[in-house]
């Protein structure tokens, strides 16, 4: 028999055996969806994934171990960048809601001190006005319920006759609120036996005031700061004041209490929501 005749029949057996094949691969298949619940994956199944990036049955864990390195690494590469930018909008979102939340009255603001040579403000020969009229004082009332509950200074009126318009202020300050202030909910953060020189004095607009012990004993740093403000308040809003330089037992002070809450050189008003009666 001839060469070509050879090969000629060596291809007809193989396309033969081939047919065969994939006759039975077809029976094969019909009878694994014949029976409910019973898998039946036919011969030629096994090659449907060649040349696809994605196997058709992705979360079998036969398939995953089919993946090629590159397929795994780009999967878990888009999982992080997922995460991260998951992870990004929760952080910016917890940083805006603290924010929200901080207390808006917890800084004593600083002011800043005149220049020697360049005074600024009124004159060093400052001459406080002890004229006749109405004077604004500051206590504390309080708002809101538990965990939200917060204070507020109040603005109350006292009339001033005559006499020294910062010792008036103080006396006042020392006696607190009435019994009908006191019936609608304002309190005084000021201790009652508070001690205070009447011999104070003005340098470049600030008041040098000197007061006793008792001013920051027996208090924690919110009440210290309470104190702070109502004093401020009280008198910067009732002269032309700049600012109040503190001094207790006759040294300037520059923290309160025993749990040292610092406070600046000078004082001034702390920004905070007044409320009136």
């Amino acid at each position: 028999m001839p060469e070509s005749d050879k090969l000629k029949s060596l291809l007809y057996i193989l396309t033969g055996a081939l047919f065969v094949l994939v006759l039975l691969d077809k029976s094969m298949g019909n009878k694994s969806t014949s029976s409910p619940g019973q898998e039946s994956p036919s011969f030629f199944s096994k090659f449907n994934t060649i040349g696809k990036t994605n196997p058709l049955s992705p979360s079998s864990s036969e398939n995953k171990g089919k993946q090629t390195h590159e397929q795994v690494m780009d999967q878990a590469e888009d999982e992080i960048l997922t995460e991260l930018m998951q992870n990004g909008e929760n952080s910016s979102s917890e940083e805006t809601s603290s924010d929200s939340n901080d207390p808006e009255e917890m800084f004593i603001p600083i002011v800043e001190m005149p220049k020697p040579g360049q005074p600024s403000g009124p004159s060093p020969k400052i001459r406080l006005d002890h004229s006749p009229g109405e004077i604004k004082l500051y206590f504390l009332k309080f708002y809101g319920r538990g965990n939200k509950s917060h204070s507020r200074l109040v603005q109350l009126k006292r009339k001033f006759d005559h006499g020294d318009k910062i010792l008036f202020i103080l006396k006042e300050l020392t006696k607190g609120p009435s019994s009908e202030e006191k019936t609608q909910g304002v309190l005084n953060a000021l201790p009652n036996r508070m001690e205070y020189s009447k011999e104070y004095s003005v340098e470049n607009g600030i008041l040098k005031l000197y007061l006793g012990p008792d001013f920051e004993a027996g208090a924690g740093p919110e009440l210290l700061k309470d104190r702070v403000d109502q004093i401020c308040y009280s008198i910067l809003e009732n002269s032309e004041l700049r600012g109040i330089r503190l001094f207790i037992n006759g040294k300037q002070v520059r923290s309160l209490g025993g749990v040292g809450l610092p406070i600046p050189e000078v004082l001034t008003k702390n920004p905070r929501k007044i409320a009136t009666l």
